[in-house]
């Protein structure tokens, strides 16, 4: 299958799911919820939403937070979905795959093909390791590594499994007001075990964001991929 390749220049996640997809009444899985952001952003466009999350941390705060209309949540992997087999219109996995040990993709990408219906989809947003905001992060939090596994994944055990897809590159926009802001945003989140509050605040990291932000205004760029994979095919 030969996959068409888009490039839509400076946009922010939210425009290139508008230019993707139309989510009204659509069931979708929000793999790898996080905060569920993103669940919310698919509900207001007419989605109905469950949103998954194997890490504990994130549940508790998901499952104490406000009633999200049209938003479910469960506390489980995409490696086991609670849904029938093909009732899902659509899998979302929001920056969320490369979190994924690579020996699970093989099983996960299996979970997906059991619950998507034959017109499904799968939409895999993945950060790509460059870019100036790069450039600060992985002093602390290299993921160059589990990023390439990513998108290998994606490559080898996703692709083949649909009839048509599409490449979309394009520049996320991150704007931060001050250091403070960027440390304390890193620092907060639950789902990265592999650094230290420490280590985001170290002066290594402080000195290389001013550097390359100031100049800026703090607006920094970061490179993203998605791939969007239609009708999976029904392998013998």
């Amino acid at each position: 299958m030969q996959l068409e390749n888009l490039d839509y220049g400076v946009c922010s996640n939210l425009d290139v799911l508008d230019r993707c997809l139309d989510l009204n009444d659509q069931f979708v899985i929000d793999a790898g919820c996080g905060n569920m952001h993103m669940s919310k952003a698919m509900a207001e466009r007419g989605a109905h939403v469950l949103a998954i999350d194997p890490d504990p941390v994130q549940a508790k705060k998901n499952n104490a937070a406000e009633i999200i209309s049209n938003v479910g949540f469960a506390e489980t992997g995409a490696d086991t979905i609670p849904v029938e087999n093909q009732s899902v219109d659509g899998v979302l996995f929001g920056q969320s795959l490369h979190h994924i040990p690579q020996q699970v993709h093989a099983t996960v990408f299996d979970e997906v093909l059991r619950i998507l219906k034959p017109d499904g989809f799968l939409y895999i947003m993945e950060p790509v390791a460059a870019g100036n905001l790069n450039e600060v992060t992985r002093i602390f939090h290299d993921e160059s590594v589990v990023r390439a596994q990513a998108q290998s994944s994606i490559d080898t055990l996703a692709v083949p499994r649909f009839s048509s897809g599409q490449v979309i590159r394009y520049t996320r926009p991150v704007e931060y007001n001050s250091w403070a802001q960027f440390a304390d945003n890193y620092a907060g989140k639950s789902f990265n075990s592999d650094y230290t509050e420490s280590q985001v605040r170290d002066e290594q990291v402080r000195q290389k964001f001013i550097h390359l932000g100031e100049p800026i205004g703090f607006n920094f760029e970061a490179p993203m991929q998605v791939t969007l994979l239609r009708n999976p095919l029904q392998l013998a």
